[in-house]
């Protein structure tokens, strides 16, 4: 048994509060997407994580996600958007989803928003900087 002076324990107390603060800060919580009546069978999930500089990485999982232009004929390929909740924020293009033949996609990207909403679109291009069509599987993320 160790007998430690009191400083001693309260620095051994300071860090792990601080640990469990870096922690709790870090950790990541798992959001289910709204569903579309365009894609009626897909499911999506969003696991979003605070990164120790202060931007949320995003983790997308979809499945069951018609193909682009199944959903839209003029569209090749999905878009994924965040926008802030301020008034007039415009939507920021996160890149591409890419559907494989299982109809599954996965994204990873980073935003620099602690609140915004999320949502997919389909496209033309994945270049597009702003969305053209509506809005798909959804998400408003007030940050907490």
């Amino acid at each position: 048994m160790y007998n430690w002076s009191r400083p001693a324990r309260r620095g051994a107390f300071l860090g792990v509060l601080l640990t469990s603060l870096v922690v709790a800060t870090c950790a990541a919580t798992t959001f289910q997407l709204g569903s579309s009546p365009e894609t009626p069978a897909a499911e999506g999930t969003v696991r979003l994580r605070q990164t120790s500089n202060g931007n949320t990485k995003i983790n997308l999982a979809v499945k069951h996600l018609a193909p682009p232009a199944r959903i839209d004929p003029a569209s090749s390929v999905i878009v994924v958007w965040v926008r802030g909740l301020e008034a007039g924020a415009q939507p920021q293009n996160l890149g591409a989803l890419r559907v494989n033949k299982n109809l599954s996609g996965k994204l990873e990207a980073v935003t620099s928003l602690s609140a915004f909403d999320f949502f997919l679109t389909c496209e033309g291009t994945q270049t597009v900087t702003a969305p053209t069509s509506i809005e798909l599987l959804k998400l408003h993320y007030s940050g907490k």
